[in-house]
């Protein structure tokens, strides 16, 4: 496969699935974090790596489902897609913080631009139409 086979809804699905993986490694990294913290003590730490654990596991779960979506079944609505995808990046930002996992934050960051790279497709034929039709 060559450069020339590269679409944008190809390079989407691999960003997508490249940052759901990112932020899945990162819940079980926080997760052994909050074993340690548990073994040594300190239950409040125990608690909070537990609680970013389940949080970031979930939006790299969610992030997976939506970027294989988009890649398979839904690939006639990329604009659904993309702006899901787009708006879960958002959603595990907020919640990490910028100080969060460094894992996370990466992995958020692909499953952004993933999710713009869905919306390239949508937004080019709706210039294209309104380049046409006006």
């Amino acid at each position: 496969m060559g450069m020339s086979d590269l679409t944008e809804r190809s390079l989407g699905w691999g960003f997508g699935l490249l940052g759901g993986l990112l932020i899945v490694v990162a819940a079980f990294v926080s997760a052994l974090v909050g074993t340690i913290d548990l073994v040594a003590g300190r239950p409040m730490g125990a608690l909070g790596a537990g609680s970013e654990a389940i949080i970031l596991f979930v939006v790299g779960v969610l992030a997976l489902f939506f970027s294989y979506l988009a890649y398979r079944p839904w690939k006639d609505r990329p604009l659904t897609a993309g702006v899901l995808l787009a708006i879960l990046a958002i959603v595990g930002w907020a919640v990490l913080g910028l100080g969060g996992s460094v894992l996370a934050l990466v992995g958020a960051l692909f499953v952004l631009l993933s999710g713009l790279l869905f919306l390239v497709q949508p937004a080019a034929s709706g210039a294209r139409h309104l380049l046409t039709s006006g």
